[in-house]
């Protein structure tokens, strides 16, 4: 049996061949077939064929009925094809799509059949995510929220309902030595019915291509409405080696958990990746994210991180000017590290023009515009991060996060504990709930939230300083100076922000303090002092005219 005999049989195809060649993968019969019982011989017409009456017969005759395949050669061809995937490796069956209009779409974590594999199918589902957000008008849940179900493998349709998608994608990956199965499947959201589904077997050295493949295939069953907005050929694999490609990956398995031991661990990842692949554009892109993570998030001090970051983006774009990510990491420094606050802007524009549909982008974008006066621009650009990931904890804090620095408490509350109604131990709502609460003077409430968020996150100076701040604020003295003990001791161990103990001596009164460690944040290049014009609690130095200098060497615009 081989496939020029199969094609024999059948004959002239109405429009190209019955059956289509799939590079790199096998072969695909190119038209519908008809579904029967062997014991009834009932027959379900698939989409778009002419329906059938009990005797099999059509019941209007049309031109398409002109062209209907035999069912004895269908069943012929299957079973051909059947054989022919025994002496043919890498073959792929496709369930063809039912004609449907989505316009919106989530993808699932994929199931794993062992959870060594898990750090590889979350890989692959965020490159399909980030692939079919370059398809302007289709609206695709980001990974933030679509990771938040997780286990919704059993009712996909309540998840896409959830998400407010059409459509739904989920998948299985499975290994077997060095050889990996893929199934996916493409669920209507509204009618809970698949309506597409593939299978992909591939060796350990094709898994870069298969998130590119993937990817194509499900944006092919979408494209139908989306015509003019869709490439029709696969995009190159993100490189071309395989081990390269699976340290990127478990590298965006760790960078995905924050905590400072995961980040470390993923730098050393994506510099495996480099090491084996100098040219993989991707992994340069995602070293820099890992280490402004560390730098944002106060693990390392600012000018160990956020310059060592700069020259991975810059090498990103220069592999490859397409990619969002690297624009967005510049800005990050730009913004955080170099307050460049006009270079800051421009890289945030670039990075939106590259992939409008990453709400990322947009959330970050917001948070230059408001730190750089422009709040009502900020908030409008944070709501379009919000239409895009609705269920994004971090975008929906981040509406109450504007709302604190426009000193709007009574909306920032509210919103911070509508997060919280969403996940009760969401960190960065705690925190911002913490200081609203502090400027209403509910100081009782403001420590019970910060002694909340220390429970998920122990020792995070951010989190001391925000305790002693409030410590001296509510009076309560030998507490905020038993902080700045902790603070000091804390300092022999890793990194604290000299902008947090600044705070403390602010809360206790203690102005010379303040200013002296605020002098000291500004030489260790503190990215929080891009807040230093908007921080409520700052209110106390405002008339010194020590504050007046600092916000002038900060250069904001005017």
């Amino acid at each position: 049996m081989n496939v020029s005999a199969l094609r024999k049989v059948l004959g002239a195809a109405p429009e190209g061949e019955w059956i289509v060649t799939v590079p790199r993968q096998g072969y695909r019969f190119n038209a519908a077939v008809e579904v029967g019982d062997v014991a009834t011989d009932a027959r379900v017409a698939s989409p778009g064929e002419q329906p059938l009456t009990r005797d099999g017969l059509p019941q209007v005759p049309s031109a398409d009925a002109v062209h209907a395949v035999p069912r004895r050669t269908v069943a012929f061809v299957i079973g051909g094809l059947a054989a022919l995937a025994a002496t043919v490796g890498g073959w792929r069956w496709l369930r063809r799509p039912e004609t449907r209009k989505f316009s919106s779409v989530a993808v699932l974590p994929f199931a794993v059949d062992v959870p060594q594999s898990a750090y590889l199918a979350d890989g692959i589902v965020e490159s399909v995510i980030d692939g079919l957000t370059r398809i302007t008008e289709l609206r695709v849940a980001p990974r933030a929220s679509a990771f938040r179900f997780k286990d919704a493998a059993a009712n996909p349709s309540a998840a896409g309902r959830a998400l407010d998608a059409s459509a739904i994608v989920t998948g299985r990956l499975s290994r077997a030595g060095d050889v990996f199965t893929l199934r996916v499947e493409l669920v209507d959201v509204g009618r809970d019915a698949q309506v597409w589904s593939a299978a992909y077997e591939v060796a350990l050295a094709e898994l870069p291509a298969l998130e590119s493949r993937v990817t194509h295939d499900v944006a092919g069953v979408l494209r139908g409405s989306l015509a003019g907005a869709y490439n029709a050929q696969p995009m190159p694999a993100p490189t071309p080696n395989a081990e390269a490609y699976q340290a990127y990956l478990e590298g965006r398995y760790l960078w995905s958990q924050r905590s400072g031991p995961s980040l470390q661990g993923a730098i050393a990842q994506f510099r495996r990746a480099i090491e084996l692949d100098p040219r993989f554009a991707l992994a340069h892109a995602a070293l820099a994210d890992a280490h402004t993570s560390l730098g944002y998030l106060g693990y390392v001090a600012p000018s160990a991180t956020f310059p060592v970051a700069r020259p991975y983006a810059l090498k990103a774009l220069e592999l490859d000017p397409t990619l969002a990510q690297p624009h967005a990491a510049l800005a990050y420094i730009k913004f955080y590290f170099d307050w460049d606050w006009q270079g800051a802007g421009a890289e945030f524009t670039r990075a939106i023009e590259l992939n409008p549909n990453d709400p990322v982008s947009h959330q970050w974008y917001a948070v230059y515009l408001l730190a750089s006066g422009r709040p009502d621009r900020g908030f409008r650009e944070v709501q379009a991060a919000h239409r895009l990931d609705p269920l994004s904890l971090a975008i929906n804090t981040d509406i109450g996060f504007h709302h604190y620095y426009n000193g709007r408490y009574v909306e920032a509350v509210s919103q911070l504990q509508s997060v919280l109604a969403m996940r009760s131990d969401f960190l960065l709502a705690l925190l911002w709930l913490a200081r609203a609460l502090l400027e209403q003077g509910k100081y009782d409430a403001a420590l019970a939230e910060t002694a909340a968020a220390e429970q998920k996150t122990r020792e995070w100076s951010v989190l001391v300083a925000a305790r002693g701040f409030t410590y001296g604020k509510a009076g309560m003295i030998k507490d905020a100076e038993a902080v700045l003990q902790e603070m000091e001791a804390l300092s022999k161990q890793r990194f604290v922000t000299s902008y947090g103990v600044a705070l403390v001596h602010a809360g206790l009164g203690q102005s010379d303090e303040a200013f002296r460690w605020l002098d000291r944040a500004f030489d260790e290049r503190s990215h929080w002092l891009v807040w230093l014009r908007l921080d409520p609690r700052w209110k106390g130095l405002h008339g010194d005219a020590r504050f007046a200098a600092l916000i002038s060497r900060m250069r904001y615009p005017a």
